[in-house]
């Protein structure tokens, strides 16, 4: 995993609900997310998957965005909130006609789908990133040097 995503997911980290309570957080670990783009008017196009790790933090946060060369990835995240079993939340990257999104997460015991709709600003394009995730296990550590 590259160190960008693991930096990424790590410092946004993640709460989730268990199909029987919502009260329980998501154990924090390693997640496999795939993950898609979609584009109206197009053919869903491939995406790829990764490992993150996710930590709990106790709270409701973030997901992270993972698609290649996506502006958003590096932009704060606003208006986290959590409903029961859904996790909503904005990205809005500074600036004039900057990049921004709205994302709403459903949540299970050891997994989530969820869906970010993406605006790209001044370029006038909009897609949805589409993840899956599940839990595989633990956070691999490195150790330091």
């Amino acid at each position: 995993m590259s160190t960008t995503r693991c930096a990424i997911a790590t410092s946004l980290a993640i709460l989730a609900t268990p199909a029987l309570s919502v009260d329980e957080p998501l154990r924090g670990g390693a997640y496999e997310i795939a993950y898609s783009l979609e584009l109206p008017h197009v053919q869903p196009m491939p995406g790829g998957s990764a490992k993150v790790c996710l930590t709990d933090a106790g709270g409701v946060s973030a997901f992270p965005v993972l698609s290649a060369n996506n502006p958003l990835a590096r932009c704060p995240v606003t208006k986290l909130r959590r409903d029961g079993r859904e996790v909503s939340f904005e990205i809005a990257c500074p600036g004039p006609n900057a990049a921004k999104a709205y994302a709403l997460f459903d949540l299970r015991d050891g997994a989530f789908d969820g869906r970010i709709a993406m605006n790209m600003g001044g370029k006038n394009m909009t897609m949805t990133e589409v993840q899956h995730g599940a839990r595989i296990g633990d956070c691999e550590t490195t150790p330091t040097q």
